[in-house]
């Protein structure tokens, strides 16, 4: 849990979205192939996880960094946000004091920001539910801390373990978070759509019959490693 930012008090312009193509085809994709993707991809560790609204999220982040249960920057951080935005707060962990509300996720929503996501905790989770805002956190508490700052707007945070800047891309969905650095966005996106592409195959296959070891290659590498013949497929 940090008490200071090397960029603490900067309020840096948002950075441009990330290409909305590129964002659309990510957003069709989940996170659990994203993470098995073995491209450039951040996965947001426990407790991390959804709260509010539904539980699909894509687009481009707007960072705060604020100190542990501060609000000051997290409300000046509402003037940043743009349609396709999610709004990513570190709040150094810190679950005894929520950094954010109802009255931020109603006004972010209203400007057009997909999501949520919070290292540290939120409140007015009803509140947060009715806006429709896709929220992530590590819990909730009805209390809130200081309102003194620091903290700063649009620096690189960290998430659940993962390092997040200014215009990289959030994917969220019911399994969790992932975070896809925008210079690598495509890339990510093309190793992604091969791994669902794989997973279809193997739907395929074991409907048509096929058992799922077999479909799956799990006998084939079961049969090289224990130099065994493979076991014929029914």
């Amino acid at each position: 849990m940090s008490k200071s930012h090397p960029d603490q008090w900067t309020i840096n312009p948002s950075s441009e979205p990330a290409d909305p193509a590129l964002v659309a085809a990510l957003a069709q994709l989940a996170t659990t192939q994203i993470a098995d993707s073995g491209g450039p991809v951040g996965v947001v560790g426990p407790p991390l996880r959804h709260l509010a609204g539904p539980a699909g999220l894509c687009g481009t982040a707007v960072t705060v960094w604020t100190k542990p249960g501060d609000i000051l920057l997290v409300l000046k951080a509402v003037d940043s946000i743009r349609p396709g935005d999610v709004l990513v707060i570190d709040g150094g962990g810190r679950e005894d004091a929520a950094v954010v509300g109802d009255i931020v996720g109603e006004t972010i929503a209203g400007l057009g920001a997909v999501g949520l996501v919070v290292d540290g905790a939120v409140r007015d989770v009803d509140g947060l539910d009715a806006a429709g805002l896709p929220t992530f956190a590590r819990g909730a508490h009805p209390a809130t801390g200081s309102n003194t700052g620091p903290g700063a707007i649009n620096v690189a945070v960290q998430c659940g373990g993962v390092v997040v800047r200014p215009g990289d891309v959030v994917r969220g969905d019911a399994s969790g978070l992932v975070v896809v650095p925008r210079e690598h966005l495509a890339q990510v996106v093309e190793l992604t759509t091969a791994v669902a592409e794989r997973e279809d195959e193997w739907r395929r296959r074991i409907a048509a019959g096929e058992s799922l070891p077999a479909a799956t290659g799990i006998d084939a590498i079961l049969a090289e490693v224990r130099g065994a013949p493979e076991r014929p497929t029914p």
